[in-house]
């Protein structure tokens, strides 16, 4: 679906930030992006959300390099959710949510537009607070909210910074089995950066592993997740421990 190749990037008078990566985001998949801070994870995703330019290499979207696309027209294919929202004004959940439909505000009527933030209302189950002020509400419900906005744009792709950073245990596991549920139900293809070595355990088909803005690792989390590969990037000892819940990593 989205493939990287050669791809690499340097801000302007430092080193790379990332180099030489290839990858494919595979369709219809949760693809979870980790490594130590600094990286590279989240300048990989403005990337892959052209806010970014590559220094040299490519992106392509289903065989299109991403320069050929506008921003409306990627925007009706790829999504982003990030790790923490800025509102500047009170502005109700409903009304919040619609404005992801703004790229399809040329081609489409106000009924067919109502009618899709209904339904990803009444799916996220956001009903009883669709009146309420986004700035009233917990973490945990905001997050949902921005999910709602980022899924209005009916998108292929959704892409995730962080999405959990800033919500208590609950809200994370929470969060994070909706978006299983999504993969699941509408077969939407996954691309997000996690630190939780667990989570990326638990709820991944697929992982890229960066360290130094290079890619050392990628497949499925059994095989990327390896006691060398943790201690490698994170600097910590590991040990894989089967439980009745499934596999869990014990580091120390």
């Amino acid at each position: 679906m989205l493939t990287a190749k050669n791809l690499s990037f340097a801000y302007p008078s430092q080193a790379n930030t990332l180099t030489d990566l290839n990858f494919t985001i595979a369709p219809h998949k949760i693809t979870t992006i980790m490594g130590a801070n600094g990286s590279g994870k989240s300048t990989l995703l403005k990337l892959l959300t052209k806010t970014l330019t590559p220094s040299s290499g490519q992106i392509s979207y289903r065989n299109q390099d991403l320069t050929n696309y506008s921003r409306q027209s990627y925007a009706q294919k790829v999504a982003i959710v990030h790790q923490q929202h800025q509102l500047y004004d009170h502005i109700q959940v409903e009304d919040l949510i619609s404005l992801g439909r703004l790229p399809y505000q040329k081609l489409l009527t106000d009924a067919p537009v109502d009618n899709k933030v209904k339904e990803i209302i009444t799916y996220l189950e956001l009903t009883e607070l669709k009146h309420r002020d986004v700035l009233s509400l917990s973490g945990g419900q905001q997050q949902r909210v921005w999910l709602a906005m980022a899924l209005a744009q009916e998108p292929e792709l959704l892409l995730l910074d962080e999405p959990t950073t800033y919500l208590d245990l609950h809200f994370q596991y929470q969060f994070l089995e909706l978006l299983k549920k999504l993969n699941h139900d509408h077969k939407l293809t996954i691309c997000m950066v996690l630190h939780d070595l667990n989570h990326a355990l638990r709820f991944s088909d697929e992982l890229l592993l960066l360290k130094n803005g290079q890619l050392i690792a990628q497949g499925t989390p059994n095989t990327v997740l390896t006691a060398s590969n943790i201690k490698n990037v994170f600097g910590l000892n590991s040990q894989l421990i089967n439980t009745e819940a499934g596999p869990f990593i014990n580091v120390y």
